[in-house]
């Protein structure tokens, strides 16, 4: 618990955001949302922790969730419909902004960050520096992050560069978790569809079942428990697992560019 604690503390007193709330619950700031069929919708959750930074009169938003497992950004699944907690929050609260905080907001980004201890393992004898190192680098956070170079630096100076998920080259960030802010505004309209589509299939009683298949140790079956009931079992039945292969992040931001829809 101290070196988790440590990390995280490391972590605020090496960047110019702040924290602006912790356990979040913006259930009373997400704006209903009226359907196409007559309904509306609803938003409710809570945030790990709101960071902020204001820079030339704009606020700048992120949004923080610890894991104690080992949860990951993809924006491949967020394409598919799954993993969209975070970006839903980080979107929802920059809405509400003006009212929570008194002007607008930038979206700035959405972290995972590792709670947990890292057991280090070796082939070989290490110094502590050494396990100290490891430990250092298990936890990079994950996410996905505007690709403003200022933003960046204000979360994290590029010369001390160790939680971010970010390269730096002659003062130029890169990597796959960085998003331009047409591309965040492309995102966002693209979870703004999938809500809309999600809750319409929910009010017309629609409960086939359709398990998303990624892979032997990444499927919608492992831990269900209607398992020894289904059909989709071990691929017996003649019914076939909902297969969603793993996209880079080129092609996601190619199909949201072109407005393409998910088949």
């Amino acid at each position: 618990v101290k070196r988790v604690v440590a990390d995280m503390a490391g972590e605020l007193r090496n960047s110019e955001f702040r924290p602006l709330g912790f356990e979040l619950d913006f259930s009373r700031l997400a704006r209903k949302r009226e359907l196409p069929d007559g309904g509306t919708l609803s938003l409710a959750g809570i945030a790990d922790r709101v960071d902020g930074w204001v820079h030339n009169g704009r606020l700048y938003l992120r949004v923080v969730d610890y894991k104690t497992g080992k949860k990951s950004f993809s924006l491949s699944d967020v394409w598919y419909g799954l993993g969209l907690q975070m970006l839903l929050y980080l979107f929802t609260l920059s809405g509400a902004a003006p009212e929570l905080y008194g002007r607008e907001a930038v979206p700035a980004g959405v972290l995972y960050v590792p709670a947990r201890d890292v057991l280090v393992s070796s082939q070989t004898d290490l110094t502590d520096g050494e396990i100290a190192e490891k430990r250092r680098s298990a936890l990079q956070r994950s996410g996905l992050l505007l690709g403003d170079a200022e933003v960046l630096a204000a979360m994290e100076p590029p010369g001390d560069a160790l939680r971010l998920p970010v390269k730096w080259k002659d003062g130029v960030p890169s990597g796959e978790s960085l998003a331009t802010a047409e591309q965040l505004g492309a995102l966002g309209r693209r979870l703004d569809g999938l809500l809309t589509s999600l809750a319409m299939e929910m009010r017309r009683g629609r409960i086939e079942a359709d398990p998303y298949y990624k892979g032997a140790q990444d499927n919608a079956c492992l831990y269900c428990e209607y398992a020894a009931a289904c059909r989709f079992v071990d691929g017996e039945g003649g019914e076939e697992r909902r297969y969603l292969p793993r996209l880079a992040a080129t092609r996601v931001w190619e199909m949201l560019e072109r407005g393409e829809e998910n088949g």
